[in-house]
């Protein structure tokens, strides 16, 4: 009977409890199986949405205990919810995974990446854990390279870059692209600098919520001390988290909008303050999952890409709310890169498949993840693919028209 006891203790602190109703919900009935990128790759069971929620039941019933192992299982997604968005049940899964992540950092079995992951943003506020002074580090190879033009002290816009955007060479691109849109149409904006922090993203995802109230905060007071109407994010992990957790973490009025660069842009599109000059080239578009399922952001950027005259758009095969996942969400490249890998490849195979020769996305981390891969079906087979991110593509639109006015 001890041994027993010992664990109805440990259990009614787990917050799967508070939610051992739901697991209910879940009839088995498999259908996750058939769209979830891991189980695609690995075939195994225990990895899908069903298997997870089966190992949840046994633990809130006592018949087993959160281990590594199972740790591991609940770390290996990638947080793209195509399970939810399809399971016939509504069941919840997002929440049931969050949930179960929570109680794998309270009791101290998660991967410990994690640990490193937590202390980077803690101590630098950035996920790189370069000095947070560097932020503005990627505008110096802009024609105007002073940090200090980019930072006022009131603007109607703020732009929030994102930690990857900032400190990824890889990345410099997307808002290298972006402020040079802004110029082009007279926006009054600015950037955070060093002010900025990392939105606090990864953490949730990972678990771990106490860090979160504390970047609510910071970024929120950030923006609002610029007397902001308008807050602009080109991270969809960035943007989901504002627009749908940050409310949850903070107790003030987020008295400005809120919107995706895809969203900004189409409306700049739209008041004719930027021009779009033609391009050529087929073009397909990924929708980030973090952007289009779990934001509800699909039609904006396409509607961006087909405002371009002379180019030729197709969709993917599966799109919007079925789109599959690049490989790059969820920190599954921390807990198993060559799983994640794998992921991308088959998004590069689907890719390939639509003819085209331009991929558009509208995330850092998907521009990047798909690249990879590309690069490796190029060198099998020779196919080339460019990846672009949206605002690249707009602002070769614009500089476009110039080279031909």
């Amino acid at each position: 009977m001890e041994p027993e006891a010992k664990v109805k203790i440990k259990k009614e602190k787990f917050e799967i409890l508070k939610k051992a109703d739901d697991l209910f919900v879940c009839s088995r009935c498999g259908t996750c199986l058939a769209y979830c990128p891991i189980y695609k790759q690995t075939l195994d069971e225990s990895l899908t949405p069903r298997g997870k929620m089966s190992l949840l039941e046994a633990i809130s019933k006592g018949k087993l205990e959160y281990t590594d192992r199972i740790s591991e299982k609940f770390y290996t997604c990638t947080s793209c919810n195509l399970c939810k968005e399809e399971c016939p049940s509504g069941v919840k899964i997002d929440e049931m995974i969050e949930t179960a992540k929570s109680d794998l950092i309270d009791v101290n079995k998660y991967p410990e990446v994690i640990d490193i992951l937590k202390d980077r943003i803690k101590k630098a506020y950035n996920i790189t854990f370069d000095s947070n002074i560097g932020r503005l580090d990627w505008v110096k190879a802009l024609p105007e390279g002073d940090p200090r033009k980019y930072v006022k002290e009131k603007a109607d816009v703020v732009y929030f870059v994102g930690c990857v955007s900032s400190f990824s060479p890889r990345s410099f691109g997307i808002p290298r692209s972006i402020v040079q849109e802004l110029d082009s149409a007279k926006v009054d904006y600015t950037l955070l600098g060093e002010d900025e922090w990392c939105c606090g993203f990864p953490l949730l995802n990972s678990g771990i919520k106490d860090a979160a109230s504390d970047m609510a905060k910071h970024n929120i007071e950030a923006v609002k001390s610029k007397k902001a109407k308008l807050l602009v994010l080109s991270c969809p992990s960035c943007y989901h988290t504002w627009k749908h957790e940050y409310p949850k973490y903070y107790d003030g009025e987020i008295n400005f909008e809120i919107l995706h660069i895809s969203e900004y842009l189409l409306r700049l599109v739209k008041e004719k303050k930027i021009r779009l000059k033609p391009l050529s080239g087929k073009i397909t578009y990924h929708d980030p999952c973090d952007l289009g399922r779990n934001s509800g952001v699909y039609e904006q950027p396409r509607d961006v890409i087909k405002s371009i005259p002379g180019i030729e758009y197709v969709d993917l095969e599966a799109n919007r709310e079925l789109s599959n996942c690049c490989g790059g969400g969820g920190n599954l490249e921390s807990v198993n890169q060559a799983l994640a890998s794998k992921i991308a490849l088959s998004k590069a195979d689907e890719i390939i498949k639509t003819g085209a020769d331009i991929v558009v996305t509208s995330c850092q981390q998907c521009n990047r993840t798909i690249d990879a891969a590309m690069k490796k079906k190029k060198k099998e087979s020779n196919v080339k693919v460019k990846v672009i991110d949206l605002p690249e593509l707009v602002l070769q639109s614009i500089n476009s028209g110039k080279e031909n006015s």
